[in-house]
């Protein structure tokens, strides 16, 4: 298993025990893996401190809780066959390290209401209080927004918001990366399809700003290179 320094694919954080561990989405598996960073850091080969937690499909995007006491993964798209999911997990990180049941504390589809829907979600982000979690659902061209009390409390109404990306010229949304702003307030979306028609003079690439509160899409830049991915915010 590789593990590589790309901050969507890894996340470290330390637990209950004061200890740093390393989680990491592997797609060919579909499954998220727990490590010790220190015993990694030592060069160690094998760091993995507990049984994998399977997710519904091959993992992409992670992001850990600002408290650092949650893994929030996608599960955007199979290493094993045609099959893209459409949900997140929200994982326990103290009870991931010690193999304990209940380690994947929820799941919750979004950006769809047909729970056969394929979605591709891609990242997920937290809003600066830990509260909120952001996805991007790339193939249903949408962003939800997801309650954390409701999702571990298994609420069916977890995802609190799906906001649509549409452009006036028709582009397809196609959301990838995301971020809130440091007060909350809005969450920074990059996206836009990679076409063969593409150009630097016809970039299809866009970043989208949503309204948190209000739920709804405030803003669209349009022109931003093609296929953008990632999006980081500077405070």
């Amino acid at each position: 298993m590789a593990v590589f320094p790309i901050r969507n694919f890894w996340q470290s954080e330390k637990a209950g025990d004061g200890k740093a561990y390393l989680f990491s989405g592997n797609a060919g598996t579909e499954d998220v893996a727990v490590m010790d960073l220190e015993q990694a850091l030592q060069g160690k080969k094998l760091v993995e401190v507990a049984p994998r937690i399977p997710v519904q499909s091959g993992p992409f995007g992670i992001a850990a809780s600002p408290d650092g006491k949650f893994i929030a993964v996608t599960a955007r798209e199979s290493g094993r066959e045609e099959f893209e999911g459409n949900s997140i997990s929200i994982i326990d990180v103290d009870k991931a390290r010690q193999g304990a049941p209940g380690a994947e504390a929820a799941r919750i589809q979004v950006g769809t209401d047909d729970a056969k829907a394929q979605g591709r979600p891609f990242t997920v982000s937290w809003s600066p209080d830990g509260q909120q979690i952001a996805v991007a659902n790339f193939s249903l061209n949408n962003v939800s927004i997801v309650d954390l009390k409701k999702a571990l409390a298994k609420d069916k109404d977890a995802e609190i918001a799906r906001i649509a990306l549409t452009r006036a010229d028709g582009v397809p949304g196609r959301p990838k990366g995301t971020a809130f702003t440091p007060d909350g307030r809005y969450l920074v979306v990059s996206g836009g399809p990679n076409t063969v028609k593409a150009s630097a003079a016809n970039a299809t690439g866009a970043v989208f700003l949503i309204d948190v509160a209000g739920k709804k899409l405030a803003a669209t830049v349009t022109g931003v290179g093609i296929d953008p991915y990632g999006v980081a915010i500077l405070k």
